[in-house]
């Protein structure tokens, strides 16, 4: 007489953060439709009023990047996006750490590799001309997803392999290593160029840049708006704050009991995050507070001085990536205490919607000034007469609202873009 065949029981649904979904979904409402809506409205119908009126000239500052030296809102959402990657990693990785019960797998290396390529590829399609299909017009690395790819891998593997403490040690050995590489590092090309490195972060004469030209000659996105081999250290930095973060607010899990088993392989069970606590809030707003403040006070040290360190996204110095991460932590710790620590929700699934597919929002991002604009307007050319300067902020809001309709029939199906 054979044995019944045990069923396998279905897998438990993974933990989310409610508060990190609405912060994904709030970076790129401000990318999709605050920062366009903002810059229509100040090229167009409010020109007038955005002129004359200082506090409108400060919100219209706020949505460009700095030149090179500084900070804006505009500044904060590619360091905000790399964060809340990171600060996923506690909540989709934590059954492969030691300390947890679980062991590495291939499965781990398996999934890990295959989102470093996946982002890689979707980044170099997005803007560094890879289906061109020539090398000489290849952009090798020049995408806010290969930076997070970048981010992910290193940040993934750290957090999986070592303790709270060594990983942040490792972050603060980064910072730290970034910051004496562009400071000690010091010399003289003959190429007309000058003088390269020294800590003097004159734009064109850093290391970051030097090496980005050096070594991508031809196919490097030199337009001045970010560099990325070198600045990859403080890429990982903004990760692994991230992943402090999602490891605070998981704090500590339990593991959810399961005795089924199946043959003699025992299910793998999952480790659940524990209840939101004022104490995580806590936690969460003084980090920010106390990274954003040394961030703020590094880049004031006067120019000339051993701890030189001005605000420039644009290298992702030490100085910005400590106030950028304190900006998101305090953005985190504030949406974790009405989101799910109040239990307050009205309104803030708005956000949901794009956070839970914050990656396919940024593609169709990328997409904002071509496939969905240009139809856009094919559809609409016939309302331009009537509404005169009014006609790109209809342009803007239709073009969000069909983005936002496509991500809402994806979460209404529970079906999120996954590499």
């Amino acid at each position: 007489m054979s044995a019944k065949k045990k069923s396998s029981p279905s897998a438990p649904k993974k933990p989310r953060l409610f508060s990190l979904d609405v912060l994904r979904g709030f970076d790129m409402f401000v990318l999709l439709l605050l920062g366009p809506l903002v810059i229509v409205l100040a090229q167009g119908p409010l020109a007038g009023s955005f002129e004359s009126n200082k506090y409108l000239r400060v919100v219209l500052a706020q949505m460009e990047h700095c030149t090179w030296d500084g900070f804006t809102l505009w500044d904060q959402i590619m360091p905000l996006f790399l964060f809340t990657a990171g600060a996923a990693i506690p909540y989709a990785l934590s059954r492969f750490k030691k300390s947890e019960g679980g062991h590495v797998t291939w499965r781990f290396w398996f999934r890990l590799i295959r989102r470093f390529v996946l982002l890689w590829i979707i980044g170099a399609i997005m803007q560094g001309n890879l289906l061109d299909f020539k090398v000489e017009s290849l952009h090798a690395y020049c995408n806010t997803l290969q930076a997070i790819a970048v981010g992910y891998l290193f940040s993934a593997v750290f957090y999986v392999f070592f303790s709270t403490r060594v990983q942040i040690g490792i972050t603060a050995f980064l910072l730290v290593g970034y910051w004496a590489l562009e400071k000690f590092i010091h010399f003289t090309v003959s190429d007309g160029l000058g003088e390269v490195g020294g800590g003097t972060y004159v734009y064109q004469h850093t290391l970051a840049e030097w090496v980005d030209q050096k070594l991508m000659t031809g196919h490097w996105a030199g337009d001045g708006t970010q560099t990325w081999i070198l600045t990859s250290m403080t890429f990982i930095v903004t990760a692994m704050t991230g992943v402090l973060a999602g490891t605070i607010t998981r704090g500590r899990a339990h593991r959810a009991r399961n005795e089924e088993e199946i043959g003699e392989q025992a299910v793998p069970v999952e480790t659940k995050p524990s209840a939101p606590t004022a104490g995580v809030f806590v936690q969460l707003f003084l980090i920010g507070a106390a990274l954003t403040a040394i961030g703020y006070f590094w880049s004031r040290v006067p120019a000339g001085t051993f701890g030189y360190c001005p605000l420039i996204k644009s290298v992702w110095t030490p100085s910005m990536t400590l106030m950028s991460s304190g900006i998101s932590f305090v953005l985190l710790s504030l949406f974790y205490l009405i989101c799910d620590l109040l239990s307050f929700r009205i309104g803030f699934r708005f956000f949901t919607v794009l956070g839970v597919n914050a990656l396919l929002a940024y593609i169709f991002g990328m997409f904002n000034d071509g496939f969905f604009r240009t139809n856009i307007h094919d559809l609409l050319y016939g309302t331009e007469s009537l509404l005169g300067k009014w006609y790109p902020v209809l342009l803007v809001c239709v073009n969000f609202a069909v983005i936002y309709f496509i991500l809402w029939l994806l979460y209404r199906g529970r079906r999120y873009l996954r590499v």
